[in-house]
């Protein structure tokens, strides 16, 4: 295979493509190569111009918010979408990362000076060990900026949820993920912090850490999807993760 281009502004996905030499290059235009958008801004439109402009796939980096519109044209691009999520990361969260666990029920509890991103991502953790989507059943809110919510996948397993703002936690939020069953998953940590630990009846594993930066692993993803034509599930596991923080945001609101 042949080096795909990158066209990419952002320093850290420079010195990513830099440590990919073999599968990519760096390119000053968006025709023909794989963009890089940053997600602090409207990336949902820059999305679209990159893929207007020729582009054969786009990366997200760190999307802060998701409106609807736009969206859907998004999606019905057909050019694959990867999103840099470094709270649920693609290699910690996949389904075989997680042995297969089948959980009997989920608690997430999520804490940071600003929800808004940290309980999104919290629950993208509880979409993926119950390993569907998640349906929201109650959510309300205290008076101390806590949120409380009780979420259901379609195979009856519930996800309680507990998200607080706290002025004093780590600025990309802290999770703490806990799924029993069969055996026991336990997702705890920050931005380059997390850690998932298993425990059975066998014993009680630490998975390996992972030193491949968010940013690396987003544009290896990306490459493979360009390169096999395959569709990443991200844009829409985005959507729903958003639409689920928004709704309880929602319901917790006096």
């Amino acid at each position: 295979m042949s080096a795909v281009g990158v066209w990419a502004e952002l320093p850290a996905y420079r010195a990513a493509t830099a440590e990919l030499p073999v599968s990519a290059r760096a390119v000053a235009h968006a025709e023909g190569a794989l963009a890089v958008v940053d997600g602090s801004g409207r990336w949902w439109s820059a999305a679209l111009s990159a893929i207007a402009a020729g582009a054969v796939g786009v990366v997200v980096a760190r999307p802060e918010r998701m409106p609807e519109p736009g969206l859907d044209e998004l999606a019905a691009s057909g050019a694959p979408i990867v999103v840099e999520r470094p709270l649920v990361r693609a290699d910690m969260a996949a389904r075989g990362a997680l042995e297969g666990v089948r959980p009997a029920f989920v608690t997430v509890e999520c804490h940071a000076p600003a929800l808004t991103t940290v309980l999104r991502d919290a629950l993208g953790w509880g979409r993926a060990i119950a390993d569907a989507p998640l349906v929201l059943r109650q959510a309300e809110s205290s008076a101390h900026g806590r949120s409380l919510a009780l979420l259901e996948s379609p195979a009856g397993v519930a996800v309680s949820v507990v998200a607080t703002v706290q002025a004093g936690a780590p600025g990309g939020g802290r999770i703490r993920v806990t799924a029993v069953g069969d055996r026991l998953i336990e997702v705890d940590g920050g931005v380059g912090t997390l850690r998932v630990t298993t425990s059975d009846a066998d014993g009680r594993r630490v998975a390996p850490r992972r030193w491949e930066s968010s940013e690396r692993l987003a544009l290896r993803r990306a490459i493979e999807a360009v390169a096999t034509g395959s569709a990443p599930e991200d844009l829409e596991e985005l959507q729903h993760d958003e639409r689920l923080a928004g709704a309880i945001a929602d319901r917790s609101r006096p």
